[in-house]
């Protein structure tokens, strides 16, 4: 059997044990059977009491050919406490806890990966155990599959003398339900033997039938030898996976038409970048020369990266501040604080990037702190809209981005209210003349154009002084757009640069908008 278990190895204890058990046994194999054991412990059905002759043995003819224990296997996060959430986020949004009766958790569930990084040449795989309750052997097929070209599956029987040292040497069929204590002593023998199961394997692009033969109870009831297999299906995860990968299988109790069974498995996961960042947008609002200084906070995580991690640990991310053209970045937008946040901490984080709007699994975190300062000596913002992108890269994984934005506000505006000058849709054939007010906190401040920073170069940009009224001065800012060149839309980097003269000059920002049509 195999099962992802990277992230249950950091905590406690338990990091020890794995680091143990990986000289005995591949810890995909024995962690599978330790928790598969537990949840049979606390799901499993009570033993169907109807019998009937069936070629000379007794068998449960009122129950199904094969009692499965968990149909489905998704990440199974701790509760959070984020109002609204429910344990089907992510990877199961239209599934309704409370209508899915056959829908359990299990501990397998909590282990489970549930984000991967794409790689279509690496096989991932989730167990479903079950048991036969018939004397008679349990024949399983194929009946269909979601994606045939990216999985398979295998199955085994566990000889009950296998599970009965297994049992007598954990004690756990004295807990029906309970604490979960199966790191006992004399772990190692029964594990040994787990590892050495008889697998029927199939790849299911090339068996689209595949059968697998279970082998029959034993003839004696014995609590301590159930005849206990396992399910185990493979996939592979794509860039863009179609989820959930579901696989069904008819069954049939051998020597008895009539005993027949149909399973539905469904496998819930999410293919996943290296990292990814809780916010990438911090709005500040409105800024102005009184305003102080502000810090905000963010956080890069990763749900594949971590200590003893497959994909390696989440490395130290680097962050770098950028402006958009034309715009030196300055210090007015600073990375001032990166610290990786200790593993008791990760849970908090799930929480955190929950209030966020997104539910991941937390294996890594840092925690990127941005400091803004809209004024720095005699150097201040430039009015209107400002931007910065801070972008974040860590190790080899694919660069993320913080976007940051703010309105600045000073002694000049825009007569509208608005942040960009907005020109009407006009046809690109004749051109378009736009004018604009512009407005300043006083009379007798001069405005000028900055010329080599207005963009793009084709538009023409006027600014006209007008009379002062009401203890402020007025501009008029003319935008002419030629004939014949412009059509679409404006490029996004269309500006207007105007600067206020004196001894501490500032300028002013303007993003030009509008579209020009065919005709």
């Amino acid at each position: 059997m195999s099962q992802d278990v990277n992230s249950s190895a950091t905590n406690g204890s338990a990091g020890g044990l794995k680091s143990t058990l990986k000289v005995v046994v591949p810890i995909v194999a024995l962690m599978g059977v330790i928790f598969g054991v537990t949840f049979f412990a606390q799901y499993t059905q009570k033993p169907v009491e109807k019998e009937e002759e069936v070629g000379g043995a007794k068998s449960a003819s009122s129950g199904p050919p094969l009692v499965f224990f968990n149909n489905s296997r998704m990440w199974d996060p701790p509760n959070l406490s984020v109002p609204g959430y429910q344990k089907y986020p992510l990877l199961a949004p239209s599934r309704d806890p409370s209508k899915e009766d056959k829908f359990l958790f299990s501990v397998q569930d909590r282990v489970f990966a549930g984000f991967f990084e794409p790689d279509k040449e690496k096989t991932r795989s989730a167990a479903f155990w079950f048991e036969n309750r018939n004397p008679n052997t349990v024949t399983m097929q194929l009946k269909g599959v979601s994606c045939s070209a990216c999985s398979g599956g295998r199955l085994a029987s566990i000889p009950p003398e296998v599970t009965r040292a297994y049992l007598q040497r954990t004690a756990l069929a004295a807990l029906p339900i309970g604490t979960f204590n199966a790191f006992g002593v004399g772990l190692a023998d029964p594990a040994a033997d787990f590892s050495k199961l008889d697998w029927t394997k199939h790849k299911f692009s090339e068996t689209p039938d595949a059968t697998y033969k279970v082998a029959a109870a034993p003839a004696t009831p014995d609590k301590w030898a159930p005849q206990w297999g396992i399910m185990e299906l493979t996939f592979s995860v794509a860039e863009k996976p179609n989820v959930p990968l579901r696989a069904t299988f008819a069954t049939q109790v051998d020597g008895a038409p009539q005993q027949v069974g149909s399973h539905e498995f469904s496998i819930y996961f999410a293919a996943a970048e290296p990292c990814a960042v809780s916010r990438p947008l911090i709005e500040m609002g409105e800024v102005n020369q009184l305003t102080g200084d502000r810090e905000y906070t963010f956080l890069l995580f990763s749900a594949t990266r971590g200590p003893e991690s497959e994909f390696g640990d989440l490395d130290t991310p680097k962050c770098e501040v950028q402006a958009p053209p034309g715009t030196a970045p300055g210090q007015f937008v600073e990375v001032t604080k990166i610290e990786r946040l200790p593993n008791s901490d990760l849970l908090s984080v799930e929480e955190e990037v929950a209030r966020g709007g997104r539910f991941s699994k937390v294996q890594a975190a840092y925690r990127v702190t941005v400091a803004v300062r809209p004024k720095i000596g005699d150097a201040r913002l430039d009015i209107g809209l400002m931007e910065r992108t801070i972008y974040i890269t860590a190790g080899g994984a694919k660069p993320q981005s913080v976007k940051i934005t703010a309105t600045v506000r000073g002694s000049v505006w825009l007569a509208t209210g608005k942040t960009d000058v907005t020109i009407p849709t006009f046809k690109g054939r004749a051109g378009t003349v736009h004018t604009e007010t512009l407005v300043t906190e006083t009379t007798g401040m001069e405005l000028a154009l900055v010329e080599d920073e207005c963009k793009p170069r084709f538009i023409k940009y006027e600014l006209v002084k007008k009379e002062d009224r009401g203890g402020q001065g007025y501009y008029e800012l003319k935008t002419t757009v030629p004939p014949g060149r412009q059509y679409g839309a404006i490029d996004n980097n269309a500006i207007v640069v105007v600067e206020v003269k004196g001894p501490k000059p500032q300028r002013i920002r303007i993003p030009v908008k509008g579209s020009g049509e065919q005709g």
